[in-house]
């Protein structure tokens, strides 16, 4: 059985991969952002805009890194004892069970976002 610093360890997956996708998309931003300039009042705007929203995600990126490097460095946490009398595992049950439904439909809306990509990218 794994301990809970390990779980998390293995889990730091899932904000790395975040954090790279976030970190890319910024990056896209900060291209458009470029690209519309700044010679008209629509520019400037959609502009702004951009530089504000690329920071935003570089920001999730951050905190998605850090995140993952602090899930890493429990890898060697020792387990400690749970105490069962503490845990209501019908409570558990329904946060797992909305977990499941807010995972499935995170991935189903990036796979969408993903095609929506790729049809602009032949489009």
């Amino acid at each position: 059985m794994q301990s809970c610093g390990e779980e998390l360890a293995e889990s730091a997956l899932v904000p790395e991969r975040l954090a790279e996708l976030f970190a890319h998309v910024a990056e896209n931003l900060d291209k458009h952002a470029e690209w519309v300039g700044t010679e008209s009042e629509a520019a400037r705007r959609e502009h702004a805009g951009m530089l504000e929203v690329a920071a935003d995600y570089r920001a999730i990126a951050h905190a998605a890194t850090h995140a993952a490097r602090t899930m890493r460095s429990l890898a060697t946490l020792p387990a400690a004892p749970h105490d069962p009398a503490r845990w209501d595992q019908s409570a558990f049950a329904a946060w797992m069970r909305r977990k499941v439904e807010l995972q499935r439909a995170f991935a189903q809306l990036i796979q969408e976002h993903a095609d929506a990509s790729e049809r602009a990218l032949h489009g």
